[in-house]
């Protein structure tokens, strides 16, 4: 790939799941499949924050225990309960017939990359050059402890979910065509949850030891592929 990317590791078994289950959806799917389907984009929504954010927090309170880093944690699981929760309601709302175009969606989204010395799967959402480069610079920056620049990091973590949001959520949400009252009502949840998320993450870099700042920047360089 020649542009920048953000690239999040999926379970092998959510791949070959998702596989075969695009193969199936050449032709009317069963409400399993469906069900499976929504199962398999929970998974993704799940892994996804636990990428970007659930590990790092979690290595940060074994490291510096700290009550605002714990609460953050509390947050992160709470907006992955919450989206599996309503991708469970929000299936029966919907035909068969509507799923299969999410499905090849989120297939095509998907690459075998070999980035840590063995293929693995991943979702691969691509990000912008000058995103990439102002990323670069503040991590590097971070990497030197340099204790100006940690509002910037958490900003561009939170430009991560934010770009992720377009492809993993709207995307879908368009494909599936709900109608105006359930496409309001998921427009709501999707604003409070990431008001919530983005509210608490900007509550953090005081809380940060700038020894943990070489961490953070090493955690980011894992999902930012620059090309």
């Amino acid at each position: 790939m020649n542009t920048p990317y953000i690239a999040v590791q999926i379970k092998e078994d959510v791949y070959t799941q998702m596989k075969a289950l695009h193969q199936r959806a050449s032709k009317p799917i069963s409400d399993e499949d469906k069900a499976l389907g929504a199962d398999l984009l929970a998974q993704t929504y799940v892994q996804l924050l636990d990428t970007c954010f659930t590990h790092l927090l979690d290595e940060l309170n074994k490291t510096q225990p700290d009550k605002m880093l714990q609460d953050a944690s509390k947050v992160i699981h709470k907006v992955q309960s919450e989206a599996q929760h309503y991708i469970g309601w929000l299936i029966k709302f919907i035909a068969n017939k509507r799923v299969p175009p999410v499905i090849h969606h989120f297939h095509d989204m998907v690459h075998i990359l070999n980035l840590t010395g063995q293929e693995h799967p991943y979702i691969v959402i691509p990000v912008t050059t000058t995103y990439a480069e102002n990323a670069s610079n503040v991590m590097n920056a971070l990497a030197q402890r340099d204790d100006t620049r940690i509002e910037e990091g958490v900003e561009l973590l939170i430009e991560a979910i934010e770009t992720a949001l377009v492809p993993l959520v709207y995307t879908p949400k368009d494909l599936m065509g709900f109608n105006f009252v359930i496409s309001k009502t998921i427009n709501g949840v999707i604003n409070v949850l990431h008001t919530l998320f983005k509210h608490t993450l900007r509550k953090l870099p005081p809380h940060i030891n700038i020894e943990s700042y070489p961490a953070i920047a090493a955690h980011f360089e894992t999902f930012l592929i620059r090309k």
